[in-house]
């Protein structure tokens, strides 16, 4: 299916129609993994509802936001859940019905974004558990429910803006032309994946020349047929470089660090400088493989970071962890939520080599589950837990906007670097 554009009072919305979900009423707890904000106007409704086990003074049950002004955050108790919490439930859905819950609690894992240019940009978050499996909701059967929670939310997550690059600061309009022809080239299955990262790899590379820089200051609506023109045309020479790609020591480590990058939380209260150094403890410990990835993360899979990134060429992959992989992949590259100064503040060149490198990271994640459990074939689950890790850090972690990690992304997508690191995971 290809991407649906709406309008709705001049606004477009972006979407992979084929994303799922539907509430489990697990054990994950989406007020655990993250701070609940609430307007004024929510906090106080929530207040004068009668919602048994919930604290009784506002000052118990909400604290100002730290990033919203004039917003507040539900309060946890120690176990981490929710004040509203009844057990692993809300009781206030329990009690008043969902339309009583703060709208971040009722759009959760929707993941919506209104654009500068007054487009409309939705996902759905893998963050959640749900997300991707069997028998839910295609996302392209919610637009409706999209455009009304678009709606309430109007601008409280702010404006996203993107420009192409730092270097060709080209703004969103030149943006979106140019993203139809990546689109367009990452969705084409008629090529092998390894081939379609590849290839958009060496086009960014190449568009990165200074005397190209009028190609995305002049591109017009030809764009995308031009592109796809090239990659037909440059076929045979693409393959014969990716062909020759080596992965040297260099990409093996910084491929590494990069994984480490996916693997760590980042919570604002790990702020403090005994708990990060705790962290950077961590991170070389595993990196240099002394400890396992679990040490980072206990959601990863219990293997030594020294088996990376060759291990993904070891199992075979089954097509329903293909294309679980693939609904996390065209979720964010129809959205372009891998870009913008509202998505880790990447320009469009940096967010899309981002994107591309969670494919090697996902798939060799998702094979290190596999190996963990000495198994030959990966299965959905494996890939499902690899892109539920990769997710949770994708958008939010500030180690991806540190100047060193953004070094790490932009060297691994040189043409010959990445060629290595594709061949190492990709059969």
């Amino acid at each position: 299916m290809e991407r649906q554009t709406l309008t709705m009072t001049g606004r477009s919305v972006a979407l992979n129609p084929e994303q799922t979900a539907h509430c489990l009423n697990c054990e994950t707890g989406c007020c655990t993994l993250f701070e609940v904000q609430a307007t004024q106007e929510e906090a106080e409704a929530i207040m004068r509802l009668a919602v048994p086990g919930a604290p009784k003074t506002f000052e118990e049950c909400f604290t100002p936001s730290s990033d919203r002004p004039g917003e507040f955050v539900m309060r946890k108790r120690s176990d981490g859940r929710c004040v509203f919490a009844d057990g692993r439930l809300c009781a206030i859905h329990k009690r008043h019905g969902m339309a009583a819950k703060p709208l971040s609690c009722r759009i959760f894992p929707l993941h919506i974004q209104p654009w500068a240019d007054g487009g409309l940009s939705a996902e759905l978050r893998f963050i959640c558990p749900s997300v991707g499996l069997p028998g839910g909701t295609p996302l392209g059967e919610r637009t409706d429910e999209i455009l009304r929670f678009a709606r309430q939310l109007g601008l409280r997550r702010g404006i996203n803006d993107c420009i192409y690059s730092r270097a060709n600061p080209a703004p969103l309009g030149k943006v979106r032309l140019v993203h139809a022809g990546f689109r367009q080239l990452l969705r084409n299955r008629e090529l092998p994946l390894k081939l379609r990262l590849y290839a958009a790899a060496r086009i960014l590379d190449f568009h990165d020349r200074k005397e190209m820089f009028g190609a995305i200051q002049n591109a017009d609506e030809e764009f995308a047929a031009d592109l796809a023109a090239f990659v037909e045309k440059a076929r045979p020479e693409l393959e014969r470089e990716l062909g020759r790609g080596r992965c040297d020591a260099l990409v093996r480590s910084e491929f590494r660090s990069l994984l480490c990058g996916y693997l760590r939380d980042d919570r604002p209260e790990d702020a403090a400088l005994s708990r990060r150094l705790r962290r950077a403890l961590s991170h070389l410990r595993v990196f240099s493989g002394v400890g396992a990835l679990t040490e980072l993360n206990p959601a990863a899979p219990p293997v030594s970071m020294l088996l990376f990134p060759a291990v993904g060429r070891v199992p075979e992959f089954s097509p329903e962890a293909v294309a679980v992989f693939e609904m996390f992949f065209f979720g964010k590259l129809d959205s372009m939520h891998f870009c913008g100064t509202k998505i880790q503040r990447f320009d469009y060149v940096t967010g899309l080599r981002h994107l591309l490198h969670s494919a090697p990271c996902a798939f060799a994640m998702a094979a290190a589950f596999a190996v963990a459990r000495d198994r030959k074939r990966v299965e959905f689950a494996d890939m499902h837990r690899a892109v539920r890790l990769l997710d949770f850090t994708f958008g939010r972690s500030p180690f991806f906007r540190m100047r060193l990690a953004r070094k790490w992304i932009d060297n691994l997508a040189r043409p010959r670097r990445f060629a290595g690191l594709l061949n190492q995971v990709f059969r």
